[in-house]
């Protein structure tokens, strides 16, 4: 099988994993977006490449599935995994954010049915697999 098949099927699960998985409290991506580290660093994001319109819809208004962040460690540090998905069809238009434990830097994945699986921020091989690892669980 392609890698990039492999992917595309574990995220068109890893949704409702990683809604399960978070604690109930945690804010949403939308919450993070609100500071303004975490939005630079977002738009920052989003600028490596050109985003479909829906993620451009929620950048302007934050509003998305409530669907909790979840802490990812790398180098024993904390960093902060955040979600959105194309309203209406969340199956095949997903986005998972990846932030630096202070905000000031983020790593996407973006897998929508028009152009595969996409990674945003320019990740190193680190955090690939730490973004990847955390959908797997």
């Amino acid at each position: 099988m392609r890698p990039t098949f492999l992917l595309a099927l574990m995220l068109s699960v890893s949704s409702p994993a990683l809604a399960q998985e978070a604690d109930g409290g945690a804010p949403v991506l939308g919450d993070l977006l609100k500071q303004p580290a975490y939005f630079a660093a977002w738009q920052a994001m989003i600028g490596s490449e050109t985003p479909p319109d829906w993620v451009t819809e929620y950048t302007a208004t934050l509003n998305g599935p409530p669907v909790p962040n979840i802490p990812v460690g790398i180098d024993g540090q904390n960093y902060t995994l955040g979600f959105t998905c194309k309203p209406n069809e969340c199956g095949d238009n997903q986005l998972f954010a990846l932030f630096a434990p202070d905000g000031s830097k983020a790593w996407g994945l973006m897998a929508t049915a028009d152009a595969g699986v996409v990674w945003l921020g320019y990740p190193d091989e680190d955090v690939r697999k730490a973004i990847t690892s955390a959908l797997e669980k």
